[in-house]
């Protein structure tokens, strides 16, 4: 196995592989099926979903699944980790105390793998109590292994030593500063968003209208900087900050402020495919990193009425890294500010049925940790 072909990590137990996982998500899963893409010894992608709803049939959960996995047009074989803590059927009843949870989703993705040319090659499930082989249902092949194994791991030490740092939850990675800005903030965005619109709201591909133009200048000048500080007042640095999120109360300017971040050409085509997520060129992660930490700067001077746009954008900007559980955990965040925040409502609808731009389903365009 190995990170990437620069810095590579060996695994040579199953404890090893679990412990990876993780730090491959950036949070440790829960109620999800995990997948890793294998080209021979090497991995390729890993990909996790939520547990299947009692709705979806295991056919049709192993064909959305597959739209992903099969991406990885490299990969021979896959791995399965299945998170949960629920109980099959069988082992609660008793008639067979070694039955799995999900099973039928698990061979309905075997069966589809199969036709794909691709081996299912190992599986596990992994309970708060501790892990065992998925696949071996024989009598007394299933005790619990204890999840100290996975913390003692190898793996998990050269993880730890490397920096990697593993949340709990994929909310804890959505990050949500405190305010610091003055009682006066909330005003002061909706005014500048008024005297925005009292000059006259651009169309939608209107890129040289007057204040498309300014509200783009404004966010490309800000990226990489520190707000600006007249004479060590606060308040210059609050002002700024609240006209950059004023700007996101717009929606053509908020839009194309948003695809600037990926890619800033004024092609209407590629605008447009970049907003829809079917862009297929590599997006400037550098410029999407800047954007998001002038995002995190902007946050600390905006009101929590005022934080569903920023929410929204830095849900969006990691849906295109293709961290679709922590863009659902800003959508939310989002909803939560303004439950009536449209674009939040649709990400947040299309990340739960597993929909991924195109940038992040091809590994020469995709986010590189």
């Amino acid at each position: 196995m190995n990170e990437n072909t620069h810095n590579q990590l060996t695994a040579t137990t199953a404890a090893d592989l679990l412990a990876f996982i993780p730090s491959a998500l950036g949070f440790q899963p829960r109620e999800s099926f995990a997948f890793v893409t294998m080209r021979g010894t090497m991995t390729g992608a890993t990909l996790r979903v939520d547990t299947p709803a009692e709705m979806i049939s295991p056919t049709d959960f192993a064909h959305k699944l597959m739209r992903y996995l099969r991406t990885d047009t490299a990969a021979d074989s896959v791995l399965l980790f299945v998170y949960t803590n629920e109980v099959a059927e069988a082992a609660q009843s008793g008639t067979n105390p070694d039955a799995k949870p999900y099973m039928d989703y698990a061979r309905a993705i075997e069966t589809e793998l199969d036709r794909a040319g691709i081996s299912l090659q190992n599986g596990w499930l992994i309970t708060d109590k501790g892990w065992t082989p998925y696949f071996c249902e024989d009598s007394g092949c299933c005790t619990l292994n204890p999840t100290n194994e996975i913390r003692d791991s190898i793996m998990n030490a050269e993880l730890i030593y490397r920096g990697y740092n593993t949340q709990k939850d994929p909310m804890t990675l959505a990050v949500d500063p405190a305010f610091i800005g003055s009682d006066q903030a909330h005003l002061t965005i909706t005014e500048f968003t008024y005297l925005v619109n009292l000059g006259g709201v651009p169309e939608a591909l209107d890129f040289d209208h007057t204040s498309m133009r300014i509200a783009r200048e404004q966010w490309s000048d800000a990226l990489g900087k520190e707000f600006h500080d007249a004479l060590g007042e606060e308040s210059a640095k609050e002002n700024e900050a609240c006209d950059l999120a004023g700007y996101l109360f717009i929606k053509p300017i908020r839009d194309r402020i948003m695809a600037d971040a990926i890619s800033p050409t004024d092609d209407e085509a590629t605008y447009q495919q970049v907003l829809a997520g079917r862009f297929e060129g590599q997006p400037d992660w550098a410029r999407v990193e800047a954007t998001e930490e002038l995002l995190i700067r902007i946050f600390a001077y905006t009101p929590i009425e005022d934080r569903a746009p920023l929410f929204c954008f830095l849900g969006w900007l990691r849906w295109y890294r293709g961290q679709s559980s922590v863009a659902a955990a800003y959508f939310d965040k989002a909803l939560e500010s303004d439950h009536q925040h449209r674009l939040a409502r649709l990400m947040r609808e299309m990340v739960s049925r597993g929909i991924l731009p195109l940038a992040a389903q091809n590994e020469h365009t995709a986010y590189r940790h």
